[in-house]
């Protein structure tokens, strides 16, 4: 039987790939669906965002996102990691970009 839970959309954290950059600020994952350092723990959010799809990952379980990759339509592809200085100020760092495919 089918029930209103069965329908509920997680949430999806509120980024745009085309404007996203090392002052983008931290990104809340709410609903982690898949575990990818096998402890147990679910850490990671698939979604689409836009003409994209992003992976994001909150490895350190504060509810915040720490690494993201980002792969557009054109194949297209950045990955990022949050970081904090020593000073304390917080940015996101590319760690890897290009294009998937013959593009």
């Amino acid at each position: 039987m089918a029930t209103t839970e069965s329908f509920l959309v997680p949430d999806v954290p509120d980024l745009d790939p085309n404007t996203f950059g090392p002052d983008s600020g931290a990104v809340a994952l709410t609903d982690p669906t898949h575990d990818i350092d096998g402890d147990g723990v679910l850490d990671t959010q698939t979604f689409d965002a836009g003409d994209a799809v992003v992976i994001a990952s909150d490895l350190d379980s504060d509810g915040d996102a720490d690494h993201l990759t980002m792969i557009h339509e054109d194949g297209a592809y950045a990955s990022w990691e949050f970081r904090r200085d020593g000073d304390g100020v917080v940015h996101w760092q590319q760690t890897d970009g290009g294009t998937l495919g013959n593009g």
